[in-house]
């Protein structure tokens, strides 16, 4: 099962790397721990011999016609989203270790900051930000003038660059200091 305040593990085997990127999926604009529950009771519901293996378990419900209806047995939400990226993230199987950003953003349901989330807390020379509300908010309490939701494209590198500045400042890499934040803003909100 995947904990969201332990995210970032630069050592998971294939498998893991399915499940970490169906969570970074799932995850976007939800909470962290229920969702890593809901990904967790979805995945142990597979009724295939490759227990285990989140790509294989897609497959197969892809394959039975039955993935929408397992992703609201387990209330996933965004059925259409995630059940899209689902079925096309198949593609990947095998790569995960050597994606690229622009591979995962060319999956209909996966934006910059899925994509950056799945690469930064898998890969330990990632230098990459997470532009989510709480590293948002965090530039903006440093003074930095962004948006107080995941910006666009056109300028999300703009202040992806303040964020890794940060992290170079901090002497702290972008993950542990983007879980630092998380962490920070997590404990304030409950």
């Amino acid at each position: 099962m995947i904990t969201p305040t332990t995210i970032t593990n630069y050592n998971r085997t294939e498998e893991e790397l399915e499940e970490f990127l169906m969570f970074a999926i799932l995850v976007a604009g939800k909470g962290a721990e229920q969702q890593a529950k809901k990904l967790d009771a979805f995945l142990k519901h597979c009724m295939t011999k490759e227990k285990g293996k989140p790509f294989a378990h897609i497959k197969h419900l892809v394959s039975m016609g039955w993935l929408e209806i397992h992703m609201k047995q387990f209330k996933l939400g965004q059925y259409k989203r995630i059940g899209h990226a689902f079925k096309e993230i198949l593609k990947f199987k095998g790569k995960l270790k050597k994606v690229t950003i622009e591979q995962l953003e060319s999956v209909k349901g996966i934006g910059s900051k899925t994509a950056r989330f799945f690469i930064l807390h898998s890969r330990p020379d990632a230098k990459v930000a997470v532009l989510d509300t709480h590293i948002l908010k965090w530039l903006n309490e440093k003074g930095y003038k962004v948006p107080k939701a995941t910006p666009p494209k056109n300028r999300y590198a703009e202040i992806e660059c303040y964020f890794l500045a940060e992290a170079m400042f901090h002497q702290m890499t972008p993950a542990d200091l983007d879980l630092t934040i998380w962490k920070s803003y997590a404990t304030k909100a409950k």
